[in-house]
């Protein structure tokens, strides 16, 4: 591997792509574009032109074929390394679940991150997605944010379908705290809660998007959330959907939850 070459490409990426977006660019509009000196631009074009990456065509600089697939190249690599980077998260919790995350499905996805001044941002991210989908599927490893539960009571009652899979943990306290609101909500039948002792992250399928979620272990609130509509991320998150629903139980075959079910018998609530 020449590691020599690849750094001077990665390094050479900025002009690579201008000239890969606009076909032609003079000295001067090179100038202009990347905010350097005559003297870098010259410097910069020569390097490309003696590794047969650039040429000049009527006073202008163009991609020779080798440059536009190297250029493609590095690109879709510094989206991929940015991506990660901004998903790093995401990949670390998976890892720690076994689970493969497809980082370059997610290259183009909107990452909000909660910040000092909001730490709502993701969630109310996520709740934008839920305002405008019909359908909603995923697994929630942690208890719903109190700001958000009337929203998504509304949206299920009105006929938003939905089956979320959570931990037991959240099943019951979902069930305790807001019993009669849980039992016209099931009672709806628009809601499925299954249940599964070991979720790896916040996952959420809509009808256009599909979201990734990690929550802070120390305030329980979502602390990132990316989402896309690519084909590929939502490939990839019906195969984990479908791994963990496999493995869920209803609310009803739950040994300890059961009792807590708004169809339990009379007496199994005691």
């Amino acid at each position: 591997m020449d590691t020599e070459r690849l750094v001077e490409l990665v390094r050479r990426a900025p002009v690579l792509a201008a000239l890969q977006e606009a076909g032609a660019m003079d000295r001067r509009e090179l100038e202009t574009h990347l905010d350097v000196s005559k003297s870098t631009v010259h410097r910069l074009t020569r390097s490309l032109r003696e590794r047969g990456l650039v040429e000049r065509e009527a006073g202008a600089f163009v991609l020779t074929p080798l440059g536009t697939v190297c250029a493609t190249e590095v690109t879709a690599f510094a989206t991929t390394i940015d991506s990660a980077t901004a998903l790093a998260p995401m990949v670390a919790t998976a890892d720690a679940h076994d689970v493969a995350f497809d980082v370059g499905a997610f290259a183009d996805a909107t990452v909000t991150t909660a910040a000092p001044g909001n730490p709502y941002r993701p969630v109310e991210r996520f709740m934008a997605l839920v305002s405008r989908t019909d359908e909603l599927r995923g697994l929630d490893p942690a208890t719903i944010n109190p700001l958000h539960v009337d929203a998504l009571y509304e949206r299920i009652v009105d006929g938003m379908a939905t089956e979320v899979v959570f931990p037991p943990a959240v099943v019951e306290e979902l069930l305790e705290t807001n019993p009669d609101r849980a039992e016209h909500v099931i009672e709806s039948g628009n809601l499925t809660m299954l249940v599964n002792d070991d979720l790896p992250f916040g996952l959420t399928l809509c009808d256009e998007r599909v979201g990734v979620g990690i929550y802070d272990d120390d305030t329980g609130l979502l602390r990132t959330y990316a989402d896309t509509d690519a084909p590929a991320a939502r490939e990839w998150a019906e195969d984990v959907y479908a791994s963990y629903r496999a493995d869920a139980i209803s609310l009803d075959d739950h040994p300890s939850l059961s009792r807590l079910s708004p169809g339990a018998a009379p007496g199994e609530h005691e």
